[in-house]
């Protein structure tokens, strides 16, 4: 009996731990307010216990009698009740216990260099070292914290889920991994994957606008499912320090110490778990970021104006860029072409020979990836389509063909932006809608137009119905190409054939654009596009290393540096971090990676449960149901679904998607959610706009129901009104999803 109320007691103060912790790390309040905080909790929970203790004493005393002893023993019980909240009243005592009952990763501060400075003591000023350090999140602790949830170990011990021959869904499917000394081994090793970014967390416009620039390192793991590996919580800090530390001696002081635990890794390490210690083994799968932190990373030029050779695939040479447009063309580099490079450059006899060697070969030093076990920097350092395509190419072709267009007096750019603001945008696109275009913005002779990369991934979706008056125009149709590529670059699932196929729509869409722009030259960006199809085949489908989820975990430190002092901001960001992140396995009955997989909107209660019956036993041949109730809205693992508004890929019909419209949302017996929608017919694939034609039949058409976990794809869909015609937007391409889905169904 006194084990059991130990126990309690001791999961009383876990909990009590967890949400003084919780409040403090994610709501980003100051010390003193979760102090405020406990202490109204602690005079809430006081108030509480008297409230109870008085109604279990009337009832007691309702029943006097033989029953003396057992309302002592009751009374008593919460006489001896024990404050859940004491153990962390204060602030130390908020540390101490955190560290006790979760095991906080403590971060290593480790030491680049030392210099002298004039510190103030007292009335004067005196000389003293000052150390200057970067901050380092143990990976194998790291891994340990995270294998504590069962979910997410089991994900590992499953192994990797390979998709069809012939299509390519995620890491696994890539000719990479399959060829990888480790993967190839051992199927259920750790992927890592890395993210690098320098970010500002002061006012870029300030004064101190680059004192305060950090570089952050960031990973998740490709074994995570990709739906769940989108979620914050699966991105995990790796390390941080001051930009303007890492000017002198660079970037391989960090490279070397996460060297170090990859070493460990590679060739196996016990990690505790969950279910116990294990032998785990793991590498470094690829490396993403934007073009600048990928080419410091590899020890490239960063300013590939500066280079001889502008590309880290490939030796390509600026006139070479201009003429050739196939990948074939260039002499594609190698890892050991890459080291014989560097070494030429570490023997050069004199500076002016080190520099010429430099400029010619794109090349600044020998990184520490080259040590990384098996590795390749070459091969698994991925373009990022974020950065290559919504912050490059799309801006710049568009401003190109909109400021032709509007000189030449095709377009009016007013008749344009009050088309962009009056355009029917879907709930999903309004929180991205673009903004108008100004005259000064296409003057300007960047290659920018200051649009967000969510705002520019909208922009072409609806930039064909905005610019429907110059239909069949050639540059109308340079338009269509670069939506149509990226359409494909943003396919969460991938075919060999599409894969071809792109290939020649980039090849295509380049000689266009030169021809039409001939005076326009073919910027490094464009000419990654060439590497793209070979770096799906390597690496599977783009969208597993794009940058713009890992971007979003940089919000959590902003947040965060608007309520510190910055006397040392990394280590007060580190420590914030890790407490969040300890406090993640605790605070709910599941990770957060996992908290979100389905939420409910309102609640309404079924009047007709006949009608639910006949549509459950039509259409999934199951009428059993003890409770069904219908919600307005459904997020299912990221995705919304709201009733009369969305549409959903519910069949395929000779390699056409066929949509329905959400007319209820059903939840039978707590756990199974199906959706009874109205069939639309879907015409065709409307070339001029890239977006799917639908008919609206007959509201009386009888609907029909599907299970939430059988759609063909899980994306949200909008409809909209342009010229008496219906038409559904997409995001990316369908036609591999679909392939896939006849594909799996047929076998």
């Amino acid at each position: 009996m006194e084990g059991c109320h130990a126990s309690g007691e001791a999961n009383l103060t876990r909990r009590a731990t967890a949400f003084a912790l919780n409040i403090r790390e994610k709501c980003h309040l100051s010390q003193r307010s979760v102090n405020d905080i406990v202490s109204g909790v602690q005079q809430y929970q006081a108030s509480l216990v008297d409230v109870l203790k008085n109604q279990m004493k009337k009832v007691f005393e309702k029943h006097s009698g033989s029953m003396e002893q057992l309302q002592a023993e009751a009374m008593a019980t919460f006489d001896n009740f024990t404050d859940p909240f004491l153990r962390v009243a204060t602030t130390y005592m908020q540390n101490r216990t955190i560290q006790e009952l979760f095991s906080q990763v403590e971060p290593e501060e480790i030491v680049i260099s030392h210099t002298a400075c004039r510190v103030k003591s007292g009335n004067s000023r005196v000389l003293a070292i000052k150390k200057k350090c970067f901050y380092y999140v143990p990976l194998l602790q790291s891994l340990e914290q995270l294998f504590t949830d069962s979910r997410i170990l089991s994900m590992i011990a499953i192994g990797p889920q390979k998709c069809k021959d012939g299509f390519l869904y995620d890491i696994v499917d890539g000719e990479l991994f399959k060829s990888h000394p480790l993967f190839s081994v051992r199927p259920t090793a750790l992927q890592l994957i890395l993210y690098t970014d320098e970010i500002e967390i002061c006012n870029p416009l300030g004064s101190h606008a680059s004192k305060n620039k950090l570089l952050m390192v960031y990973y998740t793991l490709g074994n995570i499912d990709p739906k769940y590996r989108s979620k914050l919580a699966a991105i995990r800090l790796l390390a941080m320090a001051k930009a303007n530390y890492l000017t002198q001696c660079g970037v391989d002081v960090i490279l070397e110490r996460i060297q170090k635990d990859l070493d460990l890794l590679y060739h196996g390490v016990k990690i505790q778990t969950v279910n116990g210690e294990m032998d785990m083994f793991g590498a470094l799968i690829s490396i993403c970021g934007d073009t600048l932190a990928q080419q410091e990373l590899a020890g490239f030029k960063e300013g590939v104006g500066f280079a001889y050779s502008k590309c880290r695939h490939c030796e390509c040479t600026f006139e070479d860029m201009q003429r050739d447009f196939t990948e074939n063309s260039f002499v594609r580099r190698t890892l050991d072409m890459h080291v014989r490079q560097c070494l030429e450059i570490e023997k050069a006899r004199t500076d002016f020979l080190k520099n010429s060697l430099k400029t010619t070969y794109g090349i600044n030093r020998k990184s520490k990836l080259v040590d990384f076990p098996a590795f390749d920097l070459i091969q698994q350092t991925p373009q990022d389509i974020m950065h290559i395509v919504l912050e490059g190419i799309a801006p710049m072709e568009i401003k190109c063909v909109l400021k032709h267009l509007i000189l030449s007096g095709q377009m009016d750019l007013d008749m344009f932006n009050d088309a962009m603001l009056s355009f029917p945008y879907s709930p999903l696109d309004i929180r991205d809608r673009p903004c108008p275009i100004t005259v000064n913005t296409l003057a300007s002779n960047d290659n920018k137009l200051k649009q967000s990369s969510g705002q520019m991934l909208v922009l072409l979706k609806i930039l064909p119905f905005l610019m429907n008056n110059v239909e069949g125009n050639v540059y109308m149709q340079l338009i269509l190409e670069v939506i149509e590529i990226t359409q494909i670059l943003f396919a969460p699932v991938i075919s060999l054939q599409t894969i071809s196929r792109l290939r020649l729509l980039i090849e295509q869409h380049l000689k266009h654009f030169k021809q039409l722009f001939p005076d326009n030259n073919i910027i490094p960006k464009q000419h990654y596009l060439l590497h793209l199809p070979t770096q799906i085949m390597s690496l599977g489908p783009m969208v597993r290393h794009m940058c713009m989820r890992f971007e979003s975990k940089h919000c959590f430190f902003k947040q965060w540096s608007s309520k510190l002092n910055f006397k040392n901001v990394c280590k007060s960001l580190v420590k914030h971090n890790q407490m969040f992140e300890c406090s993640q396995n605790v605070n709910g009955p599941q990770h957060p990676i996992f908290s979100s997989e389905r939420e409910l909107g309102p609640v309404l209660e079924v009047k007709n449960i006949q009608h639910v019956q006949g549509k459950m036993r039509d259409f999934v041949g199951d009428d059993k149901m003890q409770h069904v109730v219908s919600v307005k809205w459904l997020v299912l693992n990221g995705n919304k679904y709201t009733c009369k508004k969305s549409l959903i890929v519910t069949k395929v019909n000779d390699n056409v998607p066929e949509f329905g419209l959400i007319q209820d949302i059903l939840v039978v017996n707590s756990s199974f959610y199906c959706f009874e929608y109205q069939p639309y017919d879907t015409l065709h694939l409307n070339r001029d706009f890239l977006a799917y034609e639908v008919d609206v039949p007959n509201l009386a058409q009888a609907t029909e129901l599907v299970d939430a976990e059988k759609l063909v794809d899980f994306t949200s869909y909008y409809s909209f009104s342009f010229k008496s015609s219906m038409y559904v937007p997409v995001k990316y391409y369908l036609g591999d999803v679909i392939a896939l889905h006849r594909s799996t169904n047929d076998s």
